[in-house]
């Protein structure tokens, strides 16, 4: 047995020590919660035979209904056998759904979780909570699945269609709503402990949920909280990610992985007239070499950010009469989490005494001969690793509350009203250490002598003392702590909602069911500000990237409708006939104004095993509080300048542009730039709201012959105008200087304009790339959900079933054009990955899982398989242009003793995949660590008690 088995085994123990006293109320076995998981579950949830069901993505209950667009659905039983403690790690494994941000996101990565349906940005997938808007974490208006607990969750509906008709802006993508448990009657204790084979990167959760019915059943209130925590793995932890891989080419022309990095180094390296020296610890000077010398930046790095989080969560409903039902609900969230990078890059041009004692004879000599002026003083580019200061840790406090209160009922007959108002603010203060300041570093690096012979800062101000950037190691504790600098960063989104719908589901009967009718009306205030620390927005800092004040706001207010009408039933080859309509009329206070919405759909049963289905929508995102307001923010893009790329340096038209550009002739080809080239992202109030055609034809097969049986397919059609999205530092490069595909001819050289280039080391140097409406983005593919229960007649009392599930998605296309007015240049990501696309879209995507339940025992295997991906970029030649397809196998074991204690067990990524290895183009930690697993097989367990 592993060490790691030990230590799971231990916990497992440890967790079975909560007391179980008496059974307040029986739970649905995992048998029977098996059971459930077939057809019904993938369309919805369905309750008793006629009984009224809610369907995400419709305000109407109606025991008939099914909705025109695609909706999958994962139940609570699924979600545990998972293993996870974060919803994020449930949510990416999803086909429909590409990884956001996840806990494996340290750089970049800003200590939350998203969701991002279609990989068309997080931003266009709208997240819900029992069909309500939740809290936002910051000013772009997006959920952090860490707030959402795991234990909660009755289940997950997807809805993959354009849904803003019916929940407003940013439903673009689809909808994710997590339907938490209602009416519950007891105390239910829960934990959970995973740890990987490594035995490192534990993470543990421990919560309590306590419900209780009153005046007869009339009402309950529910109470839940949770605490969790999640360790960190650094980068060094694991073989193929404690070392930077970069790529490299032989003579002849192959190319290969080695271990490379940073060309600012620890030892010090000054670029003068475009020619790169490092320093020895005695000062003395020799030539860089960029294929030995460069800095190994990943060790250092978190490969799993840690956490530490407190979720409180209430929600309550009381009937006072058939007219009137008084609802609430609260949350409380203190999420702790950090990010940590290598120690600050010093770079920029500075001016360097030549005659410092820092400096062997041979270095005065090189700096000498470069003072034109002959003052003592030479500007030079400078990179130095200030490893003497320390890690760059980023420590991110955030506060989220909300609070919402409601009322319905019924208003006359058959018609009801339901109205609510909520309130949600999110706090975040992040604590940056491991920064310095630009001007003490200039200050500290002017020195002369004092009367005494000793060597001081030129200006002693401030306390200055000569900092020694000349070899590794040099600079001293008192240097170090004179150029660095703490910073803090603060920012608020505040959400307002007042929203009111009155129903009717027996509007009308034209002989084939009744009609449902909702109409309603919506008002939504969002303010945001983020205030960052006075240095930062200053422009002096170096380390975290730099940015401006964020402060602004707007509101919206909105009118919707939703129909659904049963038009024909019963008739030879139509078995059932119903159309579905939406519509949204809204207003915004920004440079929107007035923009529609709507939807319509058909869903045809022409037999009653089989029902065709097709939608159309028109779905809109209104620019968010970042998107508008927020100042210029410092990032490093991954992009390659093709100028420094020594392939092309026989292309004419490229020298051409290169030179043009203030790029030497003798420095065209040669390795002058990064990978990660310094750019400045922005908002832009002119912004015009994304507008989004979606539809989607499919069919649901239940076949009577074969019970248990259900098939969905539904192929998708995705074009959204006005796109807003930075265009990439890579796009404006390929829009100034072309591609490899049209023989490297300038598509637009006006954008060359927004390329910057170093006088010193000529790379790219504060490239813009603020907000814009770009030329869109246009997808399409087939999602399709199989799922078969079979009874296996065996067992205690007969009751084993063996449940089948396959989920997929076939990606057919995803083109991005990321300039709007120029409608050759087009990104191409279907089955591709790399600097381009940013992510991995891979062609197929499944989702299997075989589940095996008898009374009392679960045995469930899971199978997660991506297709291989091309590299996107046919201008550069990378080391690793393909990743092959990738297969991951789960296995988990639950046992239930007397309805009261549940012990689950289990492995994640049983055979312990190693994740694909890639040189440049790749996003973090040597690959895509929210894509692909990093940290191997992992090991978890986990209990529930109920008293």
């Amino acid at each position: 047995m592993t060490p790691q088995m030990k230590r799971l085994l231990l916990a497992s123990t440890l967790l079975m020590g909560l007391p179980a006293t008496a059974h307040a109320q029986d739970a649905a076995s995992p048998a029977d919660q098996a059971g459930s998981e077939g057809a019904a579950g993938s369309e919805g949830a369905a309750g008793g035979e006629g009984e009224a069901i809610v369907v995400t993505g419709s305000r109407l209950s109606n025991a008939n209904l099914e909705q025109a667009a695609p909706i999958l659905a994962l139940s609570a039983l699924e979600l545990k056998l998972t293993g996870q403690v974060n919803v994020e790690n449930i949510l990416k494994d999803m086909p429909q759904v590409l990884p956001g941000a996840t806990s494996a996101s340290n750089n970049p990565g800003d200590g939350v979780a998203t969701a991002d349906l279609r990989g068309l940005g997080t931003a266009r997938t709208l997240v819900l909570v029992n069909g309500r808007r939740y809290i936002s974490y910051d000013t772009n208006q997006k959920v952090d699945l860490n707030t959402i607990p795991t234990a909660l969750i009755e289940r997950v509906d997807v809805v993959t269609g354009g849904k803003s008709a019916v929940y407003g802006s940013d439903a673009v993508s689809g909808v994710v709503n997590f339907v938490t448990k209602q009416d519950y009657e007891g105390i239910q204790a829960n934990a959970n402990y995973r740890i990987t084979d490594s035995g490192d990167g534990g993470q543990y959760t421990g919560g309590l949920l306590v419900g209780k019915n009153f005046a007869d059943g009339r009402g309950n209130v529910t109470l839940y909280g949770d605490y969790s925590k999640r360790k960190s793995i650094n980068q060094s932890a694991r073989s193929y990610t404690s070392v930077t891989q970069t790529d490299a080419e032989t003579d002849d022309g192959v190319r290969y992985l080695t271990a490379g990095g940073s060309g600012t180094i620890p030892e010090g390296k000054v670029t003068l007239a475009g020619k790169p020296y490092k320093f020895a610890q005695d000062g003395s000077y020799s030539a860089y070499d960029g294929t030995t010398d460069a800095y190994n930046y990943a060790s250092e790095n978190y490969l799993q950010i840690p956490q530490k989080r407190v979720l409180l969560s209430g929600q309550g409903h009381f009937e006072v009469n058939d007219h009137l039902t008084l609802y609430a609900e609260g949350q409380y969230v203190h999420n702790k989490v950090a990010n940590q990078l290598a120690p600050t890059p010093l770079t920029g041009t500075y001016l360097l005494d030549t005659d410092s004692s820092f400096l062997a004879a041979d270095s005065q000599s090189l700096l000498s001969g470069y003072d034109t002026d002959g003052d003592g003083y030479t500007s030079a580019a400078v990179n130095r690793r200030l490893t003497e200061v320390g890690d760059r840790i980023s420590r991110i406090d955030s506060k989220a509350y909300r609070g919402l209160i409601g009322a319905k009922g019924t208003i006359d007959g058959d018609w009801n009203y339901d109205v609510y108002a909520s309130f949600s603010r999110t706090r975040r203060v992040e604590r940056q250490s491991g920064n310095v300041s630009a001007s003490r570093v200039q200050q500290a690096l002017l020195t002369t002598y004092d009367s005494s012979g000793n060597l001081v800062c030129s200006d002693t101000s401030n306390g200055c003392v000569p900092l020694n950037i000349f070899g590794a190691g040099n600079i001293s504790d008192a240097a170090a702590d004179f150029i660095s600098i703490d910073t803090v960063n603060r920012s608020t989104i505040t959400e307002k909602v007042v929203s009111g719908a009155i129903t009717n589901d027996s509007l009308f009967d034209l002989g084939a069911g009744y009609a449902g009718l909702a109409i309603g009306a919506e008002y939504r205030n969002e303010h945001g500000s983020f205030d960052p620390d006075a240095a930062l927005s200053s422009g002096d800092v170096i380390g975290f990237n730099g940015s401006e004040p964020t402060a602004g706001g707007y509101n919206v207010k909105e009118l919707f409708t939703e129909i659904n009408v049963p038009l024909l039933a019963d008739r030879p080859f139509i078995e059932r006939l119903e159309f579905n309509g939406a519509a949204r009329y809204s207003y915004y206070s920004t440079a929107a104004k007035s923009v529609g919405t709507f939807s319509a759909g058909l869903v045809w049963a022409p037999v009653k095993d089989l029902s065709l289905r097709g939608q159309f929508s028109r779905a809109v995102r209104a620019p968010t509080v970042n998107d508008l307001y927020s100042g210029s923010a410092q990032n490093f893009e991954p992009a390659t300048d093709p100028c420094s790329n020594p392939d092309v340096v026989s292309t004419a038209s490229l020298v051409s542009s290169c030179t043009a550009s203030g790029v030497p002739a003798s420095a065209i080809g040669s390795d002058f730039s990064d990978t990660q080239i310094n750019s400045g992202n922005g908002g832009n109030t002119k912004l015009r709201e994304e507008t989004a055609n979606t539809y989607t034809f499919g069919m649901v097969l239940q076949p009577q012959a074969i019970p248990g049986l259900s098939l969905t397919v539904d192929y998708y059609h995705v074009k959204i105008d006005n796109f807003i999205t930075a265009a990439g530092t890579s796009n404006i490069i390929s829009a100034c200087y072309g591609t490899q595909d049209n023989g490297w001819t300038p598509y637009d050289t006006s954008y060359c304009s927004l390329l910057p280039r170093d006088g010193n080391t000529y790379a790219i140097d504060g490239a813009v790339d603020n907000l814009a409406n770009s030329g869109g983005v246009k997808t399409d593919g087939i999602d399709f959900d199989a799922q078969y229960a079979i009874p296996l007649a065996f067992g205690t009392d007969n009751a084993s079933k063996l449940n089948l599930r396959l989920s997929g998605t076939r990606l057919l296309s995803w083109k991005f054009k990321p300039i709007a007015s120029l409608s050759d240049l087009v990104v191409d990501c279907e089955g591709s990955f790399g600097l381009l696309c940013g992510n991995v879209y891979a062609k197929w995507r499944l989702n299997g899982r075989v589940t095996w339940a008898t009374e009392g025992t679960t045995l469930s295997l899971a199978w997660r398989h991506l297709s291989s991906v091309k590299d996107d970029d046919p201008s550069t030649l990378y080391s690793v242009e393909k990743i092959k397809p990738y297969d991951y196998f789960d296995l988990t074991a639950s046992f239930d003793i007397a309805k009261r204690f549940t012990w689950n067990i289990g492995m994640n990524n049983m055979f312990d995949k190693k994740p694909p290895i890639l040189g440049d183009n790749q996003e973090q930690a040597n690959t895509y660590p929210s894509t692909y697993d990093v940290y191997g097989r992992t090991f978890f367990t986990g209990i529930t008690v109920d008293f």
